[in-house]
């Protein structure tokens, strides 16, 4: 079984506080709704929270490019590759099970950073992951990948 451990959590704020700002976080609690507390929660959570692996950056640094942590828009960072897993695998990220719903593939919003960004990222930019039950994620939770499909 493949491990690692979360480095960084996001979210983003809701109307009544500072509109869309992105805000790191120590924990937070999610379900099938989203993040609690989100701006989006309850609303439009289609695909999922977006988890980056630490490998997105290496890319970009790679490149000699200099991004700081959290552009790729990720609730989740962790320092494991989980590149490779398919929509139906599941994760655990402390107590918290997740499932896989697939890849998250670069947006046009990372032009304004780098021309060749969306394309160095392709198929690397992030997985969205869906709690399959109520849990709260910490800052240095274990992530496991429990199942592979």
């Amino acid at each position: 079984m493949s491990e690692g451990k979360v480095l960084s959590l996001y979210m983003t704020m809701p109307d009544f506080m500072r509109s869309g700002h992105r805000m790191r976080c120590e924990n937070f609690e999610c379900d099938s709704m989203g993040i609690m507390g989100d701006k989006d929660y309850e609303t439009g959570f289609e695909k999922g929270l977006l988890l980056v692996s630490e490998k997105s950056y290496e890319i970009i640094e790679a490149e000699d490019l200099v991004l700081e942590r959290g552009i790729l828009m990720e609730n989740i960072f962790v320092d494991i590759d989980l590149y490779h897993l398919k929509e139906g695998s599941l994760i655990e990220i402390g107590e918290t099970l997740f499932e896989v719903t697939g890849l998250c593939h670069a947006y046009g919003y990372l032009y304004g950073f780098s021309p060749e960004l969306p394309e160095l990222l392709e198929n690397k930019r992030g997985i969205f992951i869906q709690p399959v039950d109520h849990g709260e994620i910490n800052l240095g939770d274990t992530v496991t990948v429990i199942k592979e499909a």
